[in-house]
């Protein structure tokens, strides 16, 4: 018997159990286009996250006016305290930028705020504020009193200026949880 007449004789060779139906060739052929497939989605989803860089984004570019020219308008109606210090902070810190404070009564300070005049202002605010629909508010880096006439120290922020209020928010969160200093 010659090699010829063995080789017509045997099978061919048999996929492996995961493609029964299968030669090993078009078994192989086959996990290697699913290997191409997930390499082609797994570069798609990464150029997608690449692109979202900028998000969440600010329309006025709060966050990168502050960072570029290194300052933060600040408008306080009365003296802050020490959590509200905190989280003047921890916004330099984030941003490399140092905080300019301007004193004035809360509503022309809020007024300055929605005209983009100035960029945060810090006050103590009631549990139940209508400034709330004006502008974004801070989670409160200080609580004063309890029930309804409980005060709120918080940062209020350009409603819009999504980066800059995430910035923010973050950064009272940051200031209200650390330890105090006494």
């Amino acid at each position: 018997m010659t090699v010829n007449d063995r080789a017509k004789r045997e099978e061919p060779q048999k996929a492996p159990e995961r493609f029964p139906q299968m030669t090993c060739s078009e078994a192989t052929s086959r996990q290697q286009r699913w290997r191409t497939a997930r390499l082609g989605l797994a570069a798609l989803c990464t150029i997608q996250l690449m692109a979202c860089d900028r998000f969440p984004q600010d329309p006025e570019n709060t966050v990168d006016r502050i960072r570029e020219q290194r300052i933060i308008r600040v408008g306080v109606e009365q003296p802050i305290p020490r959590e509200a210090r905190r989280l003047l902070a921890e916004i330099e810190r984030a941003t490399g930028a140092k905080a300019v404070i301007s004193r004035n009564g809360v509503e022309p300070l809020l007024t300055k705020l929605g005209a983009g005049e100035i960029d945060l202002v810090i006050a103590p605010f009631g549990k139940e504020t209508p400034w709330a629909a004006e502008a974004a508010l801070s989670p409160p880096v200080r609580i004063d009193g309890n029930g309804k006439g409980a005060t709120e120290w918080r940062a209020a922020m350009r409603t819009g200026e999504n980066r800059w209020i995430m910035l923010v928010e973050t950064s009272a969160r940051r200031a209200s949880s650390a330890p105090s200093a006494s």
